[in-house]
């Protein structure tokens, strides 16, 4: 007779993660929750509801060297649209943020892909771990919604933020032109 012992029956219990669907959620709606939070601190009645209200790149980065500080939306005069989670694809979990200033409209799309939100076999797993995300910010003009230019990049995940925005804006304008910067009236005497 043969005896066996009971923890021969046990089952050892591997780990057990959640769903990556799960994680790409969680990390899009930190990024989301972080966006709207730069355009909810950079809200300001008088600016965003007067309708003479006007803010050139020009005019904001002359105020940002009399600050001396690092430039913002509510510098340049940026508005928050939108923000919406899209779950359209299985591949890859979106968030598509809208947001305008009186020159251009602008669209920023972020990307999480299925393959960095799977976990490793034997460790846990966290929202934490995923690191890369794809970013496309495209610039429309805002009277024929024309796109005027588009960015792409495969950016870190923790180095989106407000001035990471501000970087973009510009680096599009610089890229792609800005009207306001090089139109000059001349007029004779």
């Amino acid at each position: 007779m043969i005896i066996k012992k009971c923890s021969d029956f046990i089952i050892k219990e591997e780990v057990i993660n959640d769903t990556p669907y799960y994680y790409m959620d969680i990390v899009l709606n930190k990024i989301k929750k972080t966006i709207e939070g730069i355009f909810d601190e950079n809200t300001v009645e008088d600016e965003t509801q007067n309708p003479n209200f006007e803010k050139t790149i020009k005019k904001a980065k002359i105020d940002g060297k009399n600050k001396e500080d690092k430039l913002s939306f509510r510098d340049l005069g940026v508005v928050l649209n939108s923000s919406d989670l899209s779950k359209y694809s299985k591949m890859m979990k979106s968030l598509d943020i809208k947001f305008s200033d009186d020159s251009a409209s602008y669209d920023l799309y972020i990307a999480v892909s299925l393959k960095d939100a799977i976990p490793t076999q034997d460790k846990e797993f966290s929202a934490d771990d995923i690191k890369k995300c794809f970013v496309k910010f495209k610039k429309y003009d805002i009277d024929t919604f024309e796109v005027i230019g588009q960015l792409t990049k495969n950016v870190d995940i923790k180095d989106i933020d407000e001035d990471f925005l501000v970087d973009l804006k510009i680096e599009m304008d610089k890229e792609f032109g800005s009207d306001e910067d090089d139109f000059e009236i001349e007029m004779e005497k």
